[in-house]
């Protein structure tokens, strides 16, 4: 499908994401489980050997250990791996599925493995690049609870910049603020829009868990219920969250420089196999 390439509004954007995402429902859903499920079986030894007292599941599909007891450090750690590993496995979702969602708005027919071969070489840009956002994130958060929007504005459309365009860590953040700026209103509503879908979705799969482990389970039984609920959540949302960023990403690019979508993806392919 090659959409008519003008400035779209969120509505529009989202029954893009839609389309794009029921379009290639299969391939990315398959890369997000790859992804999701040995990264939520690592997450549930970790807080099986925290030993926490009760879990929150995040809109973004991932578990945060609670504590009423135990030691600073052992919370302190577990927090610690659960969130960045949760972080670095969803970034690296967005991206695999960034070209798969590229291929698909263009209507090119691609393989799985064309699109992983196409972001294995910038796994460790990939990284660099959602760790300093979460970093922007979190100091804004710390100085300012509202302040969190303007990173998660700014840099919304930093990884597909970072696929796509084939620029370093600090050219795509660069380059995402450059995008975003002008249009920060209309970025933030379509990322808030999009998290919010998904925190629909995220609450409703932990509420089903919690009554199921209402009566009192076990906690290696809570474990393993909220790691089985936030492996449908991110193998289902983190890809729809992807492909509307990826649209996003397009409209901005459409709405400043009238860009071809085709002749971007030529490129990219061109600096690939070189």
């Amino acid at each position: 499908m090659v959409p008519e390439l003008r400035p779209r509004g969120i509505g529009e954007i989202l029954d893009s994401a839609v389309a794009l995402y029921r379009a290639r429902i299969s391939r990315l859903t398959l890369v997000a489980a790859a992804v999701v499920v040995p990264v939520q079986l690592l997450s549930a030894l970790v807080l099986l050997s925290a030993q926490p007292d009760r879990f929150t599941l995040n809109v973004t599909g991932t578990v945060s250990p609670q504590y009423d007891s135990s030691s600073l450090g052992v919370r302190i750690a577990a927090v610690v791996v659960v969130a960045l590993v949760g972080v670095l496995s969803t970034a690296l979702i967005v991206a695999i599925c960034t070209r798969v969602v590229a291929d698909a708005y263009i209507g090119r027919s691609s393989e799985t493995r064309e699109s992983v071969r196409a972001v294995r070489p910038r796994v460790f840009a990939i990284a660099g690049t959602s760790l300093l956002v979460l970093m922007s994130e979190a100091i804004g958060f710390v100085f300012c609870f509202v302040g969190a929007l303007v990173p998660l504005t700014l840099f919304a459309v930093a990884v597909p910049v970072l696929i796509l365009e084939g620029v370093g860590v600090s050219a795509a953040i660069g380059r995402s603020v450059r995008l975003t700026k002008a249009h920060a209103m209309h970025v933030l509503g379509l990322v808030v829009t999009a998290q919010l879908l998904v925190a629909i979705l995220n609450g409703a799969l932990a509420e089903a868990v919690s009554i199921v482990l209402r009566t009192g389970g076990s906690t290696v039984a809570v474990v393993i219920g909220q790691s089985i609920a936030s492996t449908i959540a991110g193998v289902l949302t983190t890809p729809f969250v992807a492909t509307a960023i990826v649209v996003l990403y397009f409209d901005l690019r459409i709405r400043d420089e009238a860009f071809d979508v085709q002749l971007l993806m030529q490129r990219n392919d061109a600096r690939i196999a070189a």
